[in-house]
């Protein structure tokens, strides 16, 4: 008993000598029926609120790793295989050389055919 009031005199002190800080926030906050709405729907139940937290990480993650792309991109256009301009190494590819090809095949062929009768 004696442990008791002693307990409660010191805490009514330090309350006291304490400095009432009415709201840290510099902000009006959230209001208050939204919260109570959000808990409602998202707070009451752990499955509910664990779908909450992956849902939040998904869509977090997508945008995050939207704007990484995009900021891999604008600093390295031109450097990656989509914005390299492929039109600049574009070879004039002669029709003789094919048909030089394909001649010496046919005489490869004709070679061939020859040491087989033998």
């Amino acid at each position: 008993m004696i442990f008791t009031a002693l307990r409660t005199g010191a805490r009514s002190s330090l309350q006291r000598a304490a400095p009432r800080v009415r709201n840290a926030s510099s902000g009006p906050g959230i209001p208050p029926n939204f919260l109570n709405n959000w808990y409602n729907t998202f707070g009451k139940s752990n499955a509910a609120y664990i779908t909450w937290i992956v849902a939040g990480v998904l869509v977090a993650e997508g945008i995050t790793g939207f704007g990484i792309d995009s900021l891999w991109s604008s600093v390295n256009h031109g450097r990656t295989y989509e914005t390299v301009d492929w039109s600049k190494f574009i070879v004039e590819d002669d029709d003789d050389d094919d048909d030089d090809d394909d001649d010496d095949d046919d005489e490869d062929e004709e070679e061939e055919d020859d040491d087989d009768e033998e």
